[in-house]
C-alpha cells in the first residue's frame, strides 16, 4: 500500500468513490477552482470609482446599475469579454452627458482578463491525489478560450486533468458540455462526480445526464438561481471537497 492511502482521508475517499462506481471528477473553473469574482468585483469597483467621481454621479447607485446592465448583457452574450462593450455602450446611453467618460474607461474593465487569480484551499491537494489515486478528471470551463489558456499557464493547472473542454463563450453552459467532458474521459455520466459553482449551468445539467454533484454556490446571483437537484452535495469552499465526499449517495 502507498504511504498516501495510509491517511485516512484518503483511504476514505478510495473506499467511497469505489462504492459510488465513481471512476471520473470534472470540475468547473472559476470561482470552483480559483476565485474569479473577486476579480470582476474589483475592476467593476474600481470602474465605478472613476467614472462616478469624473461626472459627479452618485457612485453607489451607478455600481447599482453597472451590475444589473452587466448580469442582463451576461444573460444576452454569455461570458465573451466582449459583452463589456456592450455595457458600457448601454450606460453611456443612460449618462448621455457623460458618454465619453462611460465608454472611454472601458479599459478599467478589460483588467479583468489580465489579472492573475487566486487558487481556492485545498485545490492543489485535492487533484494532486485524486490523479495520485487514478481518477480521471478533466476541466470543463466556460470562458474565453485565450484567457482560459492563460488562467491555465499562470497557474500551472494543465498537468492535473486528463481532459479539458472549453464551452463557446457566446452562449451557456449546459449539459451538452458535460456529456462531451464524459465521452471525452471515456466515461458514462452515472461514474462521473461533477463539481462546479453554477447551479444552472454545472450542477441541474449534470445531474440530469445522471452524474454525482458537489455544489460550491458561486457569489454570482445568477449562478445561484433554481432549484438544487436532489442528492447534491453543498460545500462553501473547495477545501471541503475530499470530505464532502462521505456525504454523496
Amino acid at each position: 500500500m502507498k504511504l498516501l492511502e495510509l491517511d485516512p482521508i484518503i483511504s476514505s475517499t478510495r473506499e467511497k468513490l469505489d462504492k459510488l462506481g465513481v471512476k471520473g471528477i470534472l470540475y468547473d473553473l472559476d470561482d470552483t477552482l480559483i476565485y474569479t469574482a473577486e476579480i470582476f468585483y474589483y475592476w467593476m469597483n474600481e470602474y465605478a470609482d472613476i467614472v462616478s467621481f469624473e461626472l459627479g454621479i452618485e457612485r453607489e447607485m451607478f455600481y447599482k446599475t453597472l451590475s444589473a446592465v452587466n448580469d442582463e448583457e451576461y444573460r444576452r452574450m454569455g461570458v465573451s469579454p466582449s459583452r463589456w462593450r456592450a455595457v458600457v455602450e448601454r450606460l453611456g446611453k443612460m449618462y448621455d452627458g457623460g458618454r465619453s467618460v462611460v465608454e472611454g474607461r472601458l479599459d478599467v474593465l478589460m483588467n479583468i482578463y489580465k489579472t492573475v487569480p487566486r487558487m481556492r484551499p485545498g485545490v492543489r491537494a485535492a487533484l494532486g491525489t485524486l490523479k495520485e489515486l487514478g481518477f480521471r478528471q478533466a476541466l470543463i470551463t466556460h470562458a474565453n478560450e485565450d484567457w482560459t489558456m492563460w488562467k491555465l499557464d499562470k497557474l500551472g493547472l494543465w498537468d492535473n486533468f486528463d481532459a479539458i473542454f472549453i464551452a463557446d463563450e457566446n452562449g451557456h453552459k449546459s449539459a451538452q458540455h458535460w456529456n462531451k467532458g464524459m465521452d471525452m474521459l471515456g466515461l458514462t455520466p452515472n461514474k462521473c462526480l461533477v463539481v462546479g459553482d453554477n447551479l444552472g449551468g454545472d450542477i441541474t445539467p449534470a445531474a440530469s445526464l445522471g452524474a454525482r454533484t458537489i455544489w460550491m454556490p458561486s457569489p454570482w446571483s445568477v449562478y445561484r438561481a433554481g432549484t438544487v437537484p436532489e442528492g447534491t452535495v453543498q460545500i462553501g469552499e473547495f477545501n471541503e471537497f475530499l470530505e464532502a465526499l462521505a456525504r454523496l449517495k
